[in-house]
């Protein structure tokens, strides 16, 4: 059990909480109840949760429960921080104001874009993206093959004339190999040609279901038996498996598009360094790398 997080945690972890707290939506009393008072207002079980959401590894793996005390008492104590910085005047003061009207900035930026960004990336049109995107691709060949690792030729010829006299590739394998998949059988599941060295790549995709290379094959690794066990097209991965790549890709285009439109309305002049010069620096392409979503 915790008491008090550390000062350094906390204070990386204040901008993000503070944004997040900023855009939870409003709930009633039994779905958010009251943890803590500070002077009169209220911290919120939603309040914890979000902190607790925000902490990184390995913290975030000890159970809610745990570290809810702890949350509950930084939580406290920046309320009363915050208080007392009201009531000193530091808003006033002109470098407060200007490191508050960068958050502003940022945390409206970022509520903007998150918002673009979710009502143009849809599970629909990432769905057809997706689509797109493996229609662009073609499948590629696997094989799924077998192979026995020897350190010399004359180790890996005497393992391949076993393998000609009717021994099982497998239990062979397990017998003589040097490689890590010996306990295995030598199995190296599917891979493509571009998975592997060259030599051994060129060997295996010469070979149809069932057949053994003729002769040992030499790689950096040592020397090689091979077996192909089947031949297929790669199946291409699931919208699940790639739906965060998808996702980011969309979400790239909305900001960029976004950033675009807003400079073709705008006027943006910026001047040589140090700005002292005065002279202009030719204006901003609209396809120039723009910022990103954080």
């Amino acid at each position: 059990m915790i008491n008090r997080f550390q000062p350094v945690l906390i204070a990386a972890l204040v901008a993000a909480f503070s944004i997040a707290a900023q855009a939870q939506p409003a709930k009633g009393k039994n779905d958010d109840p009251v943890v803590a008072r500070v002077n009169g207002q209220p911290i919120t079980r939603s309040a914890v949760v979000e902190f607790y959401s925000q902490l990184p590894s390995p913290m975030n793996q000890i159970p809610l429960d745990q570290l809810a005390p702890g949350i509950i008492n930084e939580l406290a104590a920046r309320r009363l921080l915050g208080e007392a910085a009201e009531k000193a005047k530091l808003g006033d003061d002109p470098e407060v104001k200007q490191q508050l009207k960068a958050v502003r900035e940022q945390v409206l930026e970022q509520a903007y874009l998150d918002r673009k960004v979710t009502a143009e990336v849809t599970d629909a049109k990432m769905k057809a993206r997706y689509d797109e995107l493996i229609k662009a691709q073609p499948p590629q060949e696997e094989v799924h093959a077998r192979h026995i690792l020897a350190a010399t030729e004359a180790d890996a010829q005497a393992a391949l004339d076993e393998v000609k006299k009717g021994a099982d590739f497998a239990e062979v394998s397990k017998k003589r190999s040097i490689g890590p998949t010996a306990a295995t059988g030598g199995d190296l599941g599917f891979f493509t040609k571009d998975k592997m060295v060259p030599e051994f790549a060129e060997a295996a995709f010469a070979l149809q279901p069932g057949q053994v290379s003729d002769k040992p094959v030499h790689t950096q690794f040592g020397w090689h038996v091979i077996k192909v066990e089947e031949r297929r097209q790669s199946p291409p991965p699931s919208f699940d498996e790639v739906r965060d790549q998808v996702h980011k890709i969309m979400a790239d285009e909305v900001i960029q598009k976004t950033v675009d439109d807003l400079r073709k309305s705008a006027k943006v002049e910026t001047y040589e360094w140090p700005s002292a010069s005065g002279k202009k620096l030719p204006a901003i392409a609209p396809d120039a790398p723009s910022s990103k979503k954080k």
